[in-house]
Protein backbone atom coordinates (compact mmCIF):
# COMPACT_ATOMS: atom_id res chain seq x y z
CA UNK A 1 0.00 0.00 0.00
CA UNK A 2 2.78 2.40 0.95
CA UNK A 3 4.69 1.56 -2.25
CA UNK A 4 1.57 2.26 -4.33
CA UNK A 5 1.11 5.65 -2.67
CA UNK A 6 4.76 6.53 -3.30
CA UNK A 7 4.38 5.48 -6.97
CA UNK A 8 1.24 7.62 -7.35
CA UNK A 9 3.02 10.58 -5.78
CA UNK A 10 6.00 10.08 -8.11
CA UNK A 11 3.79 9.92 -11.21
CA UNK A 12 1.97 13.05 -10.04
CA UNK A 13 5.31 14.82 -9.62
CA UNK A 14 6.35 13.77 -13.13
CA UNK A 15 3.07 15.12 -14.53
CA UNK A 16 3.48 18.43 -12.74
CA UNK A 17 7.06 18.79 -13.95
CA UNK A 18 6.04 18.05 -17.55
CA UNK A 19 3.19 20.57 -17.30
CA UNK A 20 5.46 23.26 -15.84
CA UNK A 21 8.18 22.70 -18.42
CA UNK A 22 5.85 22.34 -21.39
CA UNK A 23 5.18 19.13 -23.36
CA UNK A 24 7.52 20.11 -26.20
CA UNK A 25 10.48 20.76 -23.92
CA UNK A 26 9.80 17.60 -21.90
CA UNK A 27 9.53 15.39 -25.01
CA UNK A 28 12.74 16.87 -26.41
CA UNK A 29 14.64 15.98 -23.25
CA UNK A 30 13.03 12.54 -23.09
CA UNK A 31 14.07 11.78 -26.67
CA UNK A 32 17.66 12.68 -25.87
CA UNK A 33 17.53 10.49 -22.79
CA UNK A 34 16.32 7.49 -24.80
CA UNK A 35 19.20 7.91 -27.24
CA UNK A 36 21.72 8.02 -24.40
CA UNK A 37 20.00 5.03 -22.80
CA UNK A 38 20.41 2.96 -25.96
CA UNK A 39 24.11 3.85 -26.21
CA UNK A 40 24.78 3.11 -22.54
CA UNK A 41 22.91 -0.21 -22.50
CA UNK A 42 24.68 -1.27 -25.71
CA UNK A 43 28.00 -0.52 -24.02
CA UNK A 44 26.90 -2.55 -21.00
CA UNK A 45 25.83 -5.45 -23.23
CA UNK A 46 29.42 -5.77 -24.49
CA UNK A 47 30.62 -6.62 -20.96
CA UNK A 48 30.43 -10.33 -21.71
CA UNK A 49 32.99 -9.95 -24.49
CA UNK A 50 35.65 -9.32 -21.86
CA UNK A 51 34.89 -12.59 -20.04
CA UNK A 52 35.46 -14.95 -22.97
CA UNK A 53 39.10 -15.54 -22.06
CA UNK A 54 42.15 -15.73 -24.32
CA UNK A 55 42.65 -17.86 -27.42
CA UNK A 56 43.92 -20.87 -25.48
CA UNK A 57 40.80 -20.86 -23.30
CA UNK A 58 38.55 -20.68 -26.35
CA UNK A 59 40.41 -23.58 -27.97
CA UNK A 60 40.08 -25.67 -24.80
CA UNK A 61 36.33 -25.04 -24.74
CA UNK A 62 36.03 -26.01 -28.39
CA UNK A 63 37.89 -29.26 -27.69
CA UNK A 64 35.30 -30.04 -24.99
CA UNK A 65 32.52 -29.78 -27.57
CA UNK A 66 31.09 -26.41 -26.55
CA UNK A 67 31.17 -23.02 -28.22
CA UNK A 68 34.36 -21.00 -28.25
CA UNK A 69 32.41 -18.10 -26.76
CA UNK A 70 30.84 -20.10 -23.93
CA UNK A 71 33.16 -18.97 -21.12
CA UNK A 72 30.44 -16.77 -19.47
CA UNK A 73 28.05 -19.75 -19.46
CA UNK A 74 30.69 -22.11 -18.07
CA UNK A 75 31.44 -19.59 -15.33
CA UNK A 76 27.75 -19.18 -14.46
CA UNK A 77 26.86 -22.89 -14.59
CA UNK A 78 30.06 -24.21 -13.04
CA UNK A 79 32.76 -26.46 -14.40
CA UNK A 80 30.60 -29.51 -13.74
CA UNK A 81 27.85 -28.41 -16.14
CA UNK A 82 26.92 -30.69 -19.03
CA UNK A 83 27.70 -29.84 -22.64
CA UNK A 84 23.97 -29.64 -23.41
CA UNK A 85 23.33 -27.07 -20.66
CA UNK A 86 26.28 -24.94 -21.72
CA UNK A 87 25.25 -24.94 -25.38
CA UNK A 88 21.65 -24.14 -24.41
CA UNK A 89 22.92 -21.17 -22.40
CA UNK A 90 25.03 -19.99 -25.35
CA UNK A 91 22.04 -20.20 -27.70
CA UNK A 92 19.75 -18.45 -25.22
CA UNK A 93 22.19 -15.58 -24.72
CA UNK A 94 23.24 -15.44 -28.40
CA UNK A 95 26.93 -15.54 -27.54
CA UNK A 96 27.83 -16.92 -30.99
CA UNK A 97 26.12 -13.99 -32.69
CA UNK A 98 27.57 -10.54 -33.31
CA UNK A 99 27.21 -7.73 -30.76
CA UNK A 100 24.13 -6.23 -32.40
CA UNK A 101 22.23 -9.54 -32.39
CA UNK A 102 23.21 -10.12 -28.76
CA UNK A 103 22.02 -6.64 -27.84
CA UNK A 104 18.76 -7.19 -29.70
CA UNK A 105 18.03 -10.49 -27.91
CA UNK A 106 18.96 -9.01 -24.54
CA UNK A 107 16.79 -5.92 -25.08
CA UNK A 108 13.84 -8.03 -26.26
CA UNK A 109 14.18 -10.21 -23.18
CA UNK A 110 14.18 -7.18 -20.85
CA UNK A 111 11.63 -4.88 -22.53
CA UNK A 112 9.20 -7.09 -24.45
CA UNK A 113 9.37 -10.40 -22.54
CA UNK A 114 9.91 -8.56 -19.23
CA UNK A 115 12.29 -11.34 -18.23
CA UNK A 116 15.36 -10.25 -16.27
CA UNK A 117 16.97 -13.64 -16.60
CA UNK A 118 18.43 -15.77 -13.84
CA UNK A 119 20.07 -14.43 -10.71
CA UNK A 120 22.09 -17.61 -10.15
CA UNK A 121 22.34 -20.09 -13.01
CA UNK A 122 23.47 -22.90 -10.73
CA UNK A 123 20.19 -23.06 -8.80
CA UNK A 124 17.85 -21.49 -11.37
CA UNK A 125 16.92 -18.53 -9.14
CA UNK A 126 15.19 -15.79 -11.14
CA UNK A 127 16.63 -12.29 -11.00
CA UNK A 128 13.13 -10.79 -10.93
CA UNK A 129 12.36 -12.67 -7.70
CA UNK A 130 15.63 -11.49 -6.18
CA UNK A 131 14.93 -7.88 -7.12
CA UNK A 132 11.39 -8.00 -5.72
CA UNK A 133 12.87 -9.00 -2.39
CA UNK A 134 15.98 -6.82 -2.32
CA UNK A 135 15.23 -3.72 -4.40
CA UNK A 136 12.69 -2.18 -1.93
CA UNK A 137 15.32 -2.29 0.79
CA UNK A 138 17.79 -0.26 -1.24
CA UNK A 139 15.05 2.07 -2.52
CA UNK A 140 13.75 2.89 0.98
CA UNK A 141 17.30 3.37 2.26
CA UNK A 142 18.02 5.78 -0.59
CA UNK A 143 14.76 7.70 -0.10
CA UNK A 144 15.13 8.08 3.66
CA UNK A 145 18.78 9.10 3.42
CA UNK A 146 18.00 11.82 0.88
CA UNK A 147 15.15 13.17 3.00
CA UNK A 148 17.46 13.31 6.02
CA UNK A 149 20.20 15.02 3.99
CA UNK A 150 17.82 17.67 2.62
CA UNK A 151 16.16 18.29 6.01
CA UNK A 152 19.60 18.98 7.48
CA UNK A 153 21.31 20.70 4.55
CA UNK A 154 18.63 23.17 3.40
CA UNK A 155 18.00 24.98 6.74
CA UNK A 156 21.70 24.97 7.63
CA UNK A 157 22.65 26.18 4.15
CA UNK A 158 20.15 29.04 4.30
CA UNK A 159 21.22 30.03 7.83
CA UNK A 160 24.93 29.82 7.01
CA UNK A 161 24.56 31.98 3.89
CA UNK A 162 22.47 34.55 5.76
CA UNK A 163 25.01 34.79 8.60
CA UNK A 164 28.09 34.99 6.35
CA UNK A 165 29.95 38.23 7.02
CA UNK A 166 27.67 39.32 9.87
CA UNK A 167 28.77 40.23 13.36
CA UNK A 168 27.54 38.03 16.17
CA UNK A 169 28.36 36.50 19.50
CA UNK A 170 29.64 33.03 20.06
CA UNK A 171 32.77 31.01 20.67
CA UNK A 172 36.06 31.80 18.94
CA UNK A 173 36.72 30.11 15.63
CA UNK A 174 39.28 27.72 17.11
CA UNK A 175 36.84 26.30 19.68
CA UNK A 176 35.08 23.88 17.33
CA UNK A 177 38.22 22.21 15.90
CA UNK A 178 39.68 22.02 19.41
CA UNK A 179 36.53 20.34 20.73
CA UNK A 180 36.51 17.74 17.96
CA UNK A 181 40.20 17.08 18.52
CA UNK A 182 39.59 16.50 22.23
CA UNK A 183 36.81 14.04 21.38
CA UNK A 184 39.26 12.05 19.26
CA UNK A 185 41.92 12.06 21.99
CA UNK A 186 39.46 11.02 24.68
CA UNK A 187 38.10 8.33 22.37
CA UNK A 188 41.61 6.90 22.00
CA UNK A 189 42.74 7.03 25.62
CA UNK A 190 39.42 7.18 27.52
CA UNK A 191 36.39 4.97 27.80
CA UNK A 192 33.19 4.92 25.79
CA UNK A 193 31.11 6.65 28.46
CA UNK A 194 33.52 9.55 28.94
CA UNK A 195 33.83 10.03 25.18
CA UNK A 196 30.04 9.99 24.70
CA UNK A 197 29.49 12.49 27.52
CA UNK A 198 32.13 14.87 26.16
CA UNK A 199 30.75 14.50 22.62
CA UNK A 200 27.29 15.50 23.88
CA UNK A 201 28.76 18.60 25.56
CA UNK A 202 30.67 19.59 22.43
CA UNK A 203 27.55 19.04 20.29
CA UNK A 204 25.49 21.27 22.61
CA UNK A 205 28.13 24.02 22.48
CA UNK A 206 28.33 23.65 18.69
CA UNK A 207 24.56 24.07 18.34
CA UNK A 208 24.65 27.15 20.54
CA UNK A 209 27.49 28.64 18.50
CA UNK A 210 25.64 27.97 15.23
CA UNK A 211 22.29 29.37 16.32
CA UNK A 212 23.88 32.38 18.05
CA UNK A 213 24.37 33.83 14.58
CA UNK A 214 27.10 35.89 13.01
CA UNK A 215 30.22 35.04 11.05
CA UNK A 216 31.28 32.43 13.61
CA UNK A 217 28.03 30.54 13.05
CA UNK A 218 28.87 30.37 9.35
CA UNK A 219 32.45 29.27 10.12
CA UNK A 220 31.32 26.54 12.52
CA UNK A 221 28.71 25.26 10.09
CA UNK A 222 31.37 25.05 7.38
CA UNK A 223 33.73 23.26 9.75
CA UNK A 224 31.10 20.64 10.56
CA UNK A 225 30.39 20.21 6.85
CA UNK A 226 34.08 19.70 6.04
CA UNK A 227 34.44 17.31 8.98
CA UNK A 228 31.56 15.16 7.73
CA UNK A 229 32.85 15.36 4.17
CA UNK A 230 36.25 14.03 5.21
CA UNK A 231 34.87 10.96 6.99
CA UNK A 232 34.49 7.90 4.70
CA UNK A 233 31.09 6.22 4.71
CA UNK A 234 32.44 2.95 6.05
CA UNK A 235 34.13 4.71 8.99
CA UNK A 236 30.93 6.60 9.84
CA UNK A 237 28.88 3.42 9.45
CA UNK A 238 31.15 1.29 11.63
CA UNK A 239 31.36 4.02 14.30
CA UNK A 240 27.58 4.36 14.53
CA UNK A 241 27.18 0.59 14.45
CA UNK A 242 29.52 0.18 17.41
CA UNK A 243 28.01 3.09 19.35
CA UNK A 244 24.32 2.36 18.82
CA UNK A 245 24.15 -1.37 18.06
CA UNK A 246 27.06 -3.01 19.88
CA UNK A 247 27.78 -0.81 22.89
CA UNK A 248 24.31 0.54 23.65
CA UNK A 249 21.96 -1.86 21.77
CA UNK A 250 19.79 1.06 20.66
CA UNK A 251 19.67 -0.32 17.11
CA UNK A 252 19.00 -3.99 16.38
CA UNK A 253 21.08 -5.80 13.76
CA UNK A 254 18.32 -8.33 13.13
CA UNK A 255 17.97 -7.28 9.48
CA UNK A 256 15.50 -5.33 7.36
CA UNK A 257 11.79 -5.40 8.18
CA UNK A 258 9.29 -4.50 5.39
CA UNK A 259 6.26 -2.25 5.80
CA UNK A 260 4.10 -5.36 6.10
CA UNK A 261 5.70 -5.98 9.50
CA UNK A 262 4.42 -2.63 10.72
CA UNK A 263 5.68 0.94 10.43
CA UNK A 264 7.43 0.83 13.82
CA UNK A 265 9.37 -2.34 12.99
CA UNK A 266 10.21 -1.01 9.53
CA UNK A 267 11.73 2.23 10.81
CA UNK A 268 13.49 0.45 13.67
CA UNK A 269 15.30 -1.72 11.13
CA UNK A 270 16.50 1.06 8.83
CA UNK A 271 16.79 4.37 10.73
CA UNK A 272 20.48 4.11 11.61
CA UNK A 273 21.84 3.18 8.13
CA UNK A 274 19.60 5.90 6.65
CA UNK A 275 21.14 8.46 9.01
CA UNK A 276 24.65 7.30 8.09
CA UNK A 277 24.00 7.63 4.36
CA UNK A 278 22.14 10.91 4.88
CA UNK A 279 24.99 12.44 6.89
CA UNK A 280 27.40 11.45 4.13
CA UNK A 281 25.37 13.46 1.57
CA UNK A 282 24.52 16.44 3.81
CA UNK A 283 27.79 18.44 3.57
CA UNK A 284 27.78 18.41 -0.24
CA UNK A 285 24.24 19.79 -0.43
CA UNK A 286 24.90 22.30 2.36
CA UNK A 287 28.03 23.76 0.76
CA UNK A 288 26.47 24.08 -2.68
CA UNK A 289 23.29 25.74 -1.41
CA UNK A 290 25.26 28.13 0.78
CA UNK A 291 27.51 29.20 -2.12
CA UNK A 292 24.57 29.83 -4.47
CA UNK A 293 22.58 31.73 -1.84
CA UNK A 294 25.53 34.00 -0.99
CA UNK A 295 25.86 34.82 -4.70
CA UNK A 296 22.13 35.51 -5.10
CA UNK A 297 21.99 37.62 -1.94
CA UNK A 298 24.31 40.07 -3.71
CA UNK A 299 21.98 40.50 -6.72
CA UNK A 300 20.08 43.69 -7.46
CA UNK A 301 16.64 42.13 -6.98
CA UNK A 302 17.48 41.55 -3.30
CA UNK A 303 18.23 45.26 -2.86
CA UNK A 304 14.96 46.13 -4.58
CA UNK A 305 13.05 43.74 -2.30
CA UNK A 306 14.64 45.30 0.78
CA UNK A 307 13.77 48.77 -0.48
CA UNK A 308 10.13 47.67 -0.75
CA UNK A 309 10.17 46.78 2.92
CA UNK A 310 10.04 42.99 2.57
CA UNK A 311 11.19 40.95 5.56
CA UNK A 312 14.45 39.01 5.50
CA UNK A 313 12.57 35.72 5.83
CA UNK A 314 10.36 36.54 2.84
CA UNK A 315 13.37 37.55 0.75
CA UNK A 316 15.35 34.43 1.65
CA UNK A 317 12.58 31.90 1.11
CA UNK A 318 10.67 33.55 -1.73
CA UNK A 319 13.27 35.33 -3.85
CA UNK A 320 16.69 33.82 -3.05
CA UNK A 321 16.08 30.14 -2.26
CA UNK A 322 14.32 29.23 -5.50
CA UNK A 323 17.07 30.27 -7.97
CA UNK A 324 19.69 28.91 -5.57
CA UNK A 325 18.34 25.35 -5.78
CA UNK A 326 19.32 24.79 -9.44
CA UNK A 327 22.81 23.55 -8.56
CA UNK A 328 21.43 21.55 -5.63
CA UNK A 329 18.95 19.80 -7.94
CA UNK A 330 21.78 19.01 -10.35
CA UNK A 331 23.86 17.39 -7.63
CA UNK A 332 20.84 15.44 -6.37
CA UNK A 333 20.72 13.70 -9.74
CA UNK A 334 24.45 13.23 -10.12
CA UNK A 335 24.76 11.97 -6.55
CA UNK A 336 22.76 8.83 -7.35
CA UNK A 337 25.84 6.97 -8.60
CA UNK A 338 27.81 7.93 -5.49
CA UNK A 339 24.93 6.91 -3.22
CA UNK A 340 24.80 3.50 -4.90
CA UNK A 341 28.42 3.00 -3.83
CA UNK A 342 27.60 4.21 -0.32
CA UNK A 343 24.53 1.99 -0.14
CA UNK A 344 26.63 -1.08 -0.97
CA UNK A 345 28.90 -0.33 2.00
CA UNK A 346 26.07 0.55 4.39
CA UNK A 347 24.01 -2.52 3.44
CA UNK A 348 27.03 -4.71 4.11
CA UNK A 349 27.74 -3.11 7.51
CA UNK A 350 24.13 -3.32 8.73
CA UNK A 351 23.24 -6.63 7.05
CA UNK A 352 20.28 -5.24 5.08
CA UNK A 353 20.62 -7.68 2.15
CA UNK A 354 19.69 -5.10 -0.48
CA UNK A 355 20.73 -4.81 -4.11
CA UNK A 356 24.18 -3.62 -3.10
CA UNK A 357 24.84 -6.78 -1.11
CA UNK A 358 23.51 -8.90 -3.96
CA UNK A 359 25.73 -7.11 -6.48
CA UNK A 360 28.80 -7.94 -4.39
CA UNK A 361 27.69 -11.57 -4.14
CA UNK A 362 27.06 -11.74 -7.90
CA UNK A 363 30.56 -10.45 -8.60
CA UNK A 364 32.03 -12.94 -6.14
CA UNK A 365 30.16 -15.82 -7.80
CA UNK A 366 31.04 -14.45 -11.26
CA UNK A 367 27.36 -14.24 -12.26
CA UNK A 368 28.11 -11.85 -15.09
CA UNK A 369 24.69 -12.17 -16.71
CA UNK A 370 22.97 -10.86 -13.58
CA UNK A 371 25.61 -8.15 -13.08
CA UNK A 372 25.13 -7.04 -16.68
CA UNK A 373 21.36 -6.65 -16.21
CA UNK A 374 21.63 -4.86 -12.85
CA UNK A 375 24.24 -2.41 -14.16
CA UNK A 376 21.97 -1.65 -17.13
CA UNK A 377 18.97 -1.05 -14.84
CA UNK A 378 20.99 1.26 -12.58
CA UNK A 379 22.29 3.14 -15.63
CA UNK A 380 18.74 3.51 -16.96
CA UNK A 381 17.50 4.86 -13.62
CA UNK A 382 20.42 7.26 -13.50
CA UNK A 383 19.74 8.60 -16.99
CA UNK A 384 15.98 8.90 -16.54
CA UNK A 385 16.34 10.56 -13.13
CA UNK A 386 18.77 13.15 -14.48
CA UNK A 387 16.45 13.77 -17.42
CA UNK A 388 13.58 14.35 -15.00
CA UNK A 389 15.78 16.76 -13.06
CA UNK A 390 16.76 18.48 -16.30
CA UNK A 391 13.08 19.12 -17.00
CA UNK A 392 12.55 20.16 -13.37
CA UNK A 393 14.92 23.08 -13.92
CA UNK A 394 12.23 24.89 -15.88
CA UNK A 395 9.79 24.63 -12.99
CA UNK A 396 12.39 26.12 -10.64
CA UNK A 397 13.91 28.66 -13.03
CA UNK A 398 11.99 29.41 -16.29
CA UNK A 399 15.12 31.10 -17.69
CA UNK A 400 16.54 27.62 -18.37
CA UNK A 401 13.72 26.91 -20.83
CA UNK A 402 14.15 30.31 -22.44
CA UNK A 403 17.87 29.70 -22.97
CA UNK A 404 17.16 26.25 -24.43
CA UNK A 405 14.58 27.57 -26.88
CA UNK A 406 16.70 30.50 -28.03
Amino acid sequence: MIAILVLIAFLGLCGWIAYAAGPKFALKRLGGALLVLVLVTFAVSTMLQFTNGDESTKQALEDLGVSRNSQPCVTALGTGASVENVNACVEDRGLDENLFVQYGKWTKQLVIDRDLGLAFYKNGEKLSDTMKQRLPRTAWLFLYSQLIALVLAVPLGIWSAYQAGRKGRGLPSWAMPAGVGLILLIGIFGGFRITTLFAIVVAAVALYSIFAGGRLADNNTNFLAFALLSIPVFVLGETFRYAFAVERNVYSLSGYQPWSSGAAEHFKSIWLPAIVLGLAATPVYLRLLRADMIQNLQQDFVSVAKAKGMSNTHILLRHVLRPSTVTLITVLGLNIAQLVNGAIVVEFIYDLDGMGSYLIAAFARREFFAVQTIVAIVAALFILTNTLIDVLYTAVDPRVKADADS
